[in-house]
């Protein structure tokens, strides 16, 4: 009974290894953001469209509805020219305008992984990480907004 019980952990171990060997290949490469979700606002570069939950819609005055439509494209072309990029250990991305650089780790958690990030300045940002369906899908819940980011493969 021992042995089976060593022999179900070793698989076990082994499965968890080979699922993150995959998907650290299948980060390397860059990867270009295709769609934001944050704060109640849903924005896709692709379809060059942005929305709003009922409750963001419903708090937006008229001068504020007035802003987002004369900033439309700007706001876009922010999310379409948003970039990351995994080279081996190392990444770097430039998020609609924040632009940082690092190494990371990854870290299975249920149906995803953790990816932490260790900038250069010694800071780190912490997300979750899925790749479903061709898509690169980053969450990232810091203390003030949670953003939900789609990217897809720009290069291998």
């Amino acid at each position: 009974m021992k042995n089976l019980l060593l022999a179900f952990v070793a698989c076990c171990l082994h499965v968890a290894a080979v699922a993150q060997t995959k998907i650290e290949k299948d980060l390397q490469g860059t990867w270009k953001m295709t769609e934001m979700n944050m704060g109640g606002m849903f924005a896709n570069a692709t379809t060059k469209e942005i929305k709003f939950s009922k409750e963001l819609e419903s708090k937006l005055t008229k001068e504020q509805r007035a802003a987002f439509t004369a900033n439309k494209q700007v706001f876009l072309d922010k999310i379409g020219q948003s970039r990351v990029s995994f080279i081996g250990k190392k990444v770097n991305y430039a998020i609609a305008g924040v632009v940082k650089a690092g190494t990371y780790t990854i870290k299975p958690q249920a149906d995803a992984y953790i990816l932490t990030v260790t900038g250069t300045d010694g800071s780190q940002d912490i997300m979750a990480l899925a790749i479903k369906e061709g898509k690169l899908r980053i969450v990232n819940n810091d203390n003030k907004d949670k953003a939900e980011m789609v990217f897809t493969k720009a290069t291998k």
